[in-house]
């Protein structure tokens, strides 16, 4: 679903989005009332705003590569830039990955010296744009840590050889967020770990595709 546009880019939000954001201010309003369903409301608004800055970090500095972006999609979790082409491997791709983090440190350094007021959604706001950056770092393709591997070793090795390097490092990320997430029943890192294991059995399929072609 459309919602507006930000520099020429359309901004669209996942019917799942919808869906888990009015359950979460639904199930506040029925346990904690009005002002349950308010602080609901008001912290969605806040990760909404968090996620998009972090997408329009990717953006932004693919722009200044001559690279434009169809449009940034936000899931429950977390938002894809779809940028029209692929970066070049090498500092194109290590600077627009390590954008979208960059955004969420920023973010959080900016909101830190408001931690002494004791609001609650200053705090939420520095907590998830610090997590949301740390866990991006994460070096499991496609997550932005994945991109910045890849670069980093196709700048050394060639774009194939570490394309098929940081795709093997994110398989065993894949199953580390599995495990852990069974272990400690974290339904969250389940998917997560299960979408990168989608996506990088993929990419290793177009690479091997392509090597044949």
């Amino acid at each position: 679903m459309r919602m507006f546009s930000l520099r020429g880019i359309p901004i669209r939000l996942h019917y799942s989005f919808l869906i888990l954001a009015a359950a979460w201010v639904i199930y506040n309003g029925f346990h904690f009332g009005i002002a349950g369903a308010a602080t609901a409301t008001g912290l969605g608004i806040a990760l909404f705003g968090s996620v998009l800055l972090h997408e329009l970090g990717h953006a932004l500095m693919a722009a200044t590569y001559g690279i434009s972006t169809r449009d940034i999609t936000l899931y429950p979790f977390g938002g894809i830039a779809a940028i029209e082409q692929e970066p070049n491997p090498g500092l194109e791709e290590f600077f627009i990955a390590i954008a979208g983090p960059a955004v969420n440190f920023i973010l959080a350094g900016l909101l830190a010296p408001g931690l002494f007021l004791g609001s609650h959604v200053i705090s939420f706001l520095v907590m998830i744009n610090l997590v949301m950056g740390i866990f991006n770092l994460i070096p499991a393709f496609p997550m932005d840590g994945g991109r910045i591997l890849r670069s980093v070793l196709a700048a050394r090795l060639g774009k194939e050889k570490g394309t098929r390097l940081s795709l093997n490092i994110s398989l065993v990320w894949c199953v580390l967020f599995l495990l852990v997430g069974v272990y400690w029943q974290w339904y969250g890192l389940i998917l997560v770990g299960g979408f990168l294991l989608y996506i990088v059995r993929l990419e290793k399929r177009r690479l091997i595709l392509k090597q044949r072609l």
